[in-house]
């Protein structure tokens, strides 16, 4: 039975949303969802996705910000801005932009004015950029106002490994190359500041220091050398953890499910499943490398011509969001 692009719509945000409100429910905002219990939430990668689809659910925004000002010393803000960098590029087949730098803009102003007392950014003060998009946001706001619906995240919660691990070794580097190689065997420095969003060279430097403390062995490949951590079991005894949740890079994962959010919102595109197909075709590497890392099957755009993919294409894509969304 093939999927209504109204039925896919619907339960496509239904279950994109709720996922966001699980990672902030385990972050310490207030809801009726129930927290994260299955995998490593990666703060970074979620305050920028909540930014990119927010005005549709403008509480969870609004409850982000405040969690934001409350919080926000747990934030590195160089891997923030790196995250960005990737959301702001137009989406396939479009000129429509995923996010806007003076969005973002619009986040660290509200930041800073009410959590450091003071603007930083003040470009949204020159200039509007055209569009209905940036005033919707700009309302929100200027006009945000704290509601006290936000507590202190709870570290000892297996989910925020990544918070646990800062309040150890600082918001720097260390924590996202420690998680990395805890999740893999190995890893160069290329390959894991690609992954975790960092300096290529700072990460390599940290591995150096890392294999001359023995806390890696260090495996020479090529010009590349190759790193492994030692005694995992232990170092995650000492965390209090007996086993570790499982890792996603939800920079990436949110990427995808963020421009097919955006994609099925674009009034010319909403109600058009052939210019829809043509989308998903266009999306389907990036797709691919999340749906293998979740065990789903991604249907091949040769056996469904036309606008016939988009059907596949959205049964595939709520099969990874159910996955994302799975219990412990």
């Amino acid at each position: 039975m093939e999927l209504s692009l109204h039925e896919f719509k619907e339960k496509f945000n239904n279950n994109l949303f709720e996922i966001h409100w699980k990672h902030w429910t385990t972050l310490g905002t207030a809801s009726h969802v129930k927290p994260e219990k299955y995998w490593i939430i990666d703060l970074e990668s979620l305050i920028i996705s909540t930014l990119t689809i927010g005005l549709n659910d403008k509480r969870l925004l609004s409850s982000s910000v405040e969690w934001l000002i409350k919080n926000g010393d747990w934030m590195n803000l160089s891997r923030l801005k790196r995250i960005v960098k990737i959301f702001s590029k137009p989406l396939p087949l479009s000129k429509e932009h995923l996010l806007s730098p003076e969005i973002f803009d619009l986040l660290l102003e509200t930041y800073n004015k009410n959590a450091r007392n003071k603007i930083i950014f003040k470009k949204t003060d020159l200039y509007l950029p055209e569009g209905n998009t940036f005033n919707e946001y700009k309302n929100i706001f200027y006009s945000f106002k704290i509601r006290d619906v936000v507590t202190k995240p709870k570290l000892q919660n297996p989910a925020l490994l990544q918070l646990l691990l800062r309040g150890i070794f600082g918001i720097d580097a260390r924590t996202e190359i420690l998680i990395y190689l805890l999740v893999n065997d190995n890893g160069n420095s290329n390959s894991i500041a690609k992954e975790i969003f960092y300096n290529q060279k700072n990460v390599y430097k940290l591995l150096e220091r890392w294999a001359n403390a023995r806390i890696v062995t260090k495996i020479s490949q090529n010009k590349l050398s190759s790193y492994s951590l030692n005694r995992k079991k232990e170092l995650l005894q000492a965390m209090g953890l007996k086993n570790m949740l499982k890792y996603l890079n939800w920079a990436r994962t949110f990427l995808v499910l963020d421009q097919i959010a955006k994609a099925i919102a674009i009034p010319q595109w909403s109600d058009d499943e052939y210019l829809l197909s043509s989308f998903s075709r266009e999306l389907l590497d990036d797709v691919k490398l999340i749906a293998k890392s979740l065990n789903v099957n991604v249907p091949e755009p040769t056996s469904f011509p036309g606008k016939r993919y988009f059907s596949p294409f959205a049964s595939m894509a709520l099969n990874i969001l159910k996955k994302l969304n799975r219990k412990a």
